[in-house]
């Protein structure tokens, strides 16, 4: 079957060599349309329910709407998890769905379910989804100054009715939300003694408003065969217009509403401020949709904002600077790009020195565009994006790449050679001894391949995030490699037939190179064949060592990534003013500019949160974030160096709990565990007042903890309240009705939005409520005048108690229990230990009944991702085994060759031991992956002796054994060179944009491979010798009697 594979190749070489190249161009063409990103798709589906129920409490919000979408939620199809937050004025409940499910019918799943809530909430609460967007969507930031001719309602009028429709426009934008100036609002301020003084309630003018300020149907009136549509006209275009309202007439005359009233061009209550730098500004963030090109719509985006800037009124600034995350994903891309590249040069460098033959090396190097450019094509067929973890993988099979054609080439280089040494008559011709060759060499290259990617499908079942990160390096692993092994047994063939022809160098002559290095192996293999117990012994210690060690290098989910710019969140005690958080967020920015890198930067801050953004925050949280610039003439320093000045310099700003991350790792850390920190520490209980205390209990000694950064405890806590509780007794005197009341007290202190006025193509909203002296103290309060139904009027006091009381400014739920997040990030010690060390101290602490604590965030997925992993790396080693067993009939040299793993381990764990890199997932890939790659070297010297001997009737010896060392040395040191020397871009790379996950994958094969390498001439012959005899002698079809 074989042989008439490449005869066909062969035959129809001139068709093989055509389709190649159309292959290729179809593949460079596909390649520019491929999408780019930093990251693969990691979008977990995930729906957000946001109710703005405005000015409620917490309490309030947890028991009349959060409980009955939670009720809801649960127990949905698909639904794994259901948080909460209910906050002062806002329910938010995220309903997290099973990986894998399809987002738009989740989206229609919560509808549904929403529904059935939707008659339990009150009547004025309407629930609404937060758009679909990525997790990495919000992909622009941009700000909106004045040079303080210019309001801050101008600012923010500008911003919401001019930036955000036409960016709105642009074709993959999910949402864009704009935070900071002042939203301007038409206001009906009433004066409480004037209402007093014309009898008129709180309550009636609402309604006598409401139904003037309104726009009606009126039907139609037909007119000589035309219909004419009547528009009853009520909503106002100017605010001068309902001055004049008649709210009552009697015997005071006609009362209008400029008796009554204020009508006023006002603002809106803030809940959200912004700046830039030290200066105010309206910050306007845009999201993508989720499967949007960020790189495409970035592009798209910076057109229109271009041209926005053409537009702005005199007085406007346009800042597109303050965060690009096409930024990082650029100088990510390139980064990989440039390791493929330089990767592909050093391999290109030892094929050269190893073959010296400019024929042999062409003929070996056409295997990695080839390859390349399939994989591309492949991820255009099934979808996949350009990105770091693709890219990532073709990086790490750069070398291996051209493993199967160098042992093809090789093969067939030597069989042309000792064929051109034979007299003419004995020679053979060349088609079939392509074949030959190809055939001799198809077993061990087919088998090879097939444990390299059979070891590589554990990467697709890795559970969470951290399979959707590390999957697409399996997917571009395993074409790539597969493509190579199809081109080392067409293409090569084929090329070999062009361009092998002719005078050859004389048979048995090698390089220098090779010469020298089949002198140095000679006394070691002769060495290891003789005293083989005791090179086991050696080797059996060695694998030990480096097996116990790896316990103690230290564990982490991820490695940090480094997007270049840093994110740092801002908490103010709970109860603090939006004033106050936006100057604690000013200051923070303003001492972040101490550090060089940052000094030159452009530094956004937000505090408070958006209407309608899902990562809603309290007004007494910020966040502050600014691009990472070293400079001019400076040294590059370390992400760690940055990131403990930045520590130290917000550190002296007073007030201010203060998290330092990234924009993108803050919104993984959130995907996994549900908050921003690499460590959660989840308190479980019904009460918050007890549950507060456990959690400062437990930060306590979190602190105590070597590595812990960035600790805090939740903001969740009592924050002063002013509680009116009506009086029935005294209601039911003055014979006033406690709803009527409410509603008044409703109106007056929090306002209520009774229509919009037009102006132009923007509207306004026109809001009825009480003027600002009402709300100025308790007292004023107490005062407020109630009209009676027999016209009298009272003070509030006299029929409420109007107390100062405290309430929790927020109440978290995660799966309907109430919960407070302890949290913390690791700084200079991994990740896994100091979980351990943080678990083995809280496990002493004594919780009270019905409490309950577990540890959360990436540590949570750290467990299982190593459990899955561990297992799935068990069966793959048992299958492993099988198919070297089945194909080879016999176990020992299953066994023989697998020794090669647990040599490739002591290089490895040396590796992570010298370059400080602790066990993360990237590591753990990195075994996988050099597991495959290993067993291939013992597969190769096996496949060889069994030729010697069986068709070149050499007997099972130790000189046999060296003459298929030395034989074999040329590919197995090639193909272990090349696959080293590609990587070192990559173990150079250590904290490189884009290069961060890589970079443990990389240090563990290259030094895996060295150590496997180096004994693999030392253990594989010893045990060969000890164990072998039988399976080989078998195989070559000289079994003894």
């Amino acid at each position: 079957m074989l042989k008439k594979l490449v005869a066909a190749a062969l035959n129809f070489r001139i068709y093989l060599i055509i389709g190649a190249l159309i292959l290729s161009g179809y593949g460079l063409i596909t390649a520019h349309k491929l999408p780019i990103d930093v990251f693969p798709d990691m979008n977990r589906p995930n729906v957000t329910i946001l109710s703005e129920v405005h000015g409620y409490a917490p309490e309030e919000i947890e028991k009349l709407v959060t409980f009955h979408i939670e009720s809801a939620m649960n127990g949905a199809p698909g639904v794994v998890r259901v948080r909460s937050i209910s906050s002062v004025g806002l329910s938010m409940v995220m309903v997290e769905f099973d990986w894998g499910l399809d987002v738009y019918k989740c989206r229609q799943i919560v509808q549904e379910r929403l529904q059935m809530a939707q008659e339990k909430l009150p009547e004025s609460i309407t629930p609404t989804l937060a758009p679909a967007s990525s997790v990495t969507g919000e992909i622009i930031r941009i700000a909106l100054t004045s040079d303080g001719k210019v309001t801050p309602v101008e600012l923010r009028s500008f911003a919401d009715w001019e930036i955000r429709p036409r960016l709105l426009t642009v074709q993959g934008v999910a949402q864009v939300f704009t935070i900071g100036g002042e939203a301007r609002e038409y206001q009906i301020l009433v004066d409480s003694a004037a209402m007093a003084r014309y009898s008129v309630s709180i309550n009636d003018l609402e309604e006598t408003l409401r139904g003037a300020t309104l726009n009606t149907p009126g039907g139609f009136i037909f007119r000589e065969g035309t219909e004419l549509l009547i528009r009853n006209i009520g909503r106002p275009e100017q605010i001068a217009e309902i001055k004049d309202l008649v709210i009552k007439t009697g015997g005071h005359g006609s009362v209008r509403l400029n008796d009554i009233a204020d009508i006023v061009e006002g603002k809106k209550i803030p809940r959200g401020t912004a700046g830039l730098n030290e200066q105010d500004a309206v910050i306007i963030n845009v999201l993508k949709q989720p499967e949007a090109n960020t790189l495409v719509l970035t592009q798209k985006l910076d057109e229109e904002i271009q041209a926005i800037k053409k537009s702005l009124p005199k007085g406007m600034t346009l800042n597109d600077q303050v965060y690009r995350q096409a930024r990082f994903i650029e100088v990510a891309v390139h980064n990989v790009i440039e390791a493929v590249r330089d990767g592909s040069i050093l391999v290109i460098i030892i094929i050269l020195v190893f073959l010296m033959n400019l024929r042999m090396s062409f003929i070996i190097l056409t295997s990695i565009p080839l390859s390349v450019i399939s994989t591309l094509i492949v991820f255009s067929w099934f979808g996949l994006s350009v990105n770091t973890m693709t890219l990532g993988g073709i990086a790490v099979a750069v070398g291996e790449l051209v493993d199967s054609a160098i042992v093809g080439a090789e093969n067939i280089y030597r069989r042309l050679r000792e064929n051109s040494s034979r007299p003419p008559e004995e020679q053979k011709p060349l088609f079939n001894l392509l074949s030959d060759a190809t055939a001799e060499v198809f077993g061990g290259i087919v088998l090879g391949t097939l444990i390299a990617l059979l070891v590589v499908f554990p990467l697709f079942a890795l559970p969470g995030i951290v399979g959707k990160i590390f999957s697409p390096i399996g997917i571009a692993y395993l074409v790539s490699n597969f493509t190579s092994m199809l081109v080392s047994i067409t293409v090569t063939p084929v090329l070999c037939s062009y361009f092998l022809k002719g005078r050859l160098p004389e048979y048995g002559r090698d390089g220098f190179v090779v010469r020298g290095l089949k002198r140095m192996i000679e006394p070691v293999v002769l060495s290891s064949v003789r005293f083989p117990l005791v090179v086991l012994l050696v080797g059996g210690l060695l694998a030990g060592w480096a097996l116990w060690k790896a316990t103690r290098v230290g564990l982490d989910l991820l490695p940090e990534f480094n997007e270049g710019s840093v994110f740092v969140i801002v908490m103010s005690p709970p109860g603090t003013d939006l004033a106050t958080s936006s100057r604690l967020a000013k200051a923070t920015a303003v001492a972040m500019q101490s550090v060089p890198e940052i000094a030159e930067s452009v530094t956004g801050h937000r505090s408070g949160r958006s209407e309608g953004d899902e990562h809603a925050h309290a007004i007494s949280q910020s966040d502050v974030e600014t691009e990472i610039v070293t400079p001019e003439g400076k040294k590059p320093r370390t992400l760690d160096e940055i990131q403990d000045d930045v520590r130290a310099a917000i550190g002296r700003v007073p007030g201010a709990i203060t998290e330092l991350s990234q924009p993108i790792s803050h919104l993984i850390s959130h995907l996994i565990g549900g908050a921003r920190s690499e460590v959660i520490v989840k308190i479980y209980g019904p009460d918050l007042d007890v549950l507060q205390q456990i959690g400062n209990r437990f930060h306590e000694t979190i602190r105590t903890v070597r590595g812990v950064v960035d600790d805090y405890v939740e903001q969740q806590m009592l924050i002063p309240q002013i509680r009116i509780v009506p009086n029935y007794l005294e209601l039911s005197r003055y014979g006033l009705h406690k709803g009527d009341v409410l509603k008044a007290l409703e109106i007056v202190l929090q306002g209520e939005v009774l229509s919009q006025v037009q102006s132009g193509e923007r509207y306004f909203d026109l809001t009825l409520r009480g003027g600002d002296s009402l709300r100025e103290t308790e007292e004023s309060i107490s005062n407020y005048l109630l009209t009676t139904p027999s016209g009298s009027q009272i003070p509030l006091k006299a029929v409420a108690d109007i107390v100062e009381d405290v309430g929790p400014n927020v109440i978290n739920h995660e799966n309907a229990r109430r919960r407070l997040y302890v949290l913390c990030n690791v700084s200079g010690r991994d990740l896994g230990s100091t979980v351990e060390e943080i678990t083995s101290k809280l496990s002493q602490e004594k919780l009270p009944e019905g409490y309950s604590w577990v540890m959360g965030g990436q540590y949570e997925q750290l467990l299982e991702s190593g459990r899955v992993m561990t297992l799935l790396f068990l069966i793959t080693l048992l299958l492993m085994f099988a198919v070297l067993a089945a194909e080879f009939r016999s176990m020992p040299l299953a066994v023989i060759i697998m020794l090669n793993i647990p040599q490739a381990v002591i290089g490895a764990v040396i590796a992570l031991i010298v370059t400080r890199t602790s066990l993360n997932m990237g590591a753990v890939v990195g075994f996988v992956a050099l597991s495959g790659i290993a067993a291939r070297n013992g597969i190769l010297l096996i496949s060889h002796w069994v030729t010697l001997i069986g068709e070149e009737g050499h007997p099972f010896s130790a000189e046999t054994l060296l003459l298929g060392c030395k034989e074999r040395l040329t590919p197995v040191l090639m193909t272990a060179l090349t696959t080293t020397l590609g990587l070192i871009p990559l173990v150079l790379a250590k904290g490189q944009t884009g290069k961060e996950i890589l970079y443990p994958v990389a240090v563990v094969i290259f030094g895996g491979l060295i150590s496997s390498t180096l004994l693999d001439f030392t253990v594989t012959p010893a045990a060969a010798r000890l164990y072998g005899r039988k399976g080989i002698l078998r195989l070559a079809g000289k079994e003894e009697a």
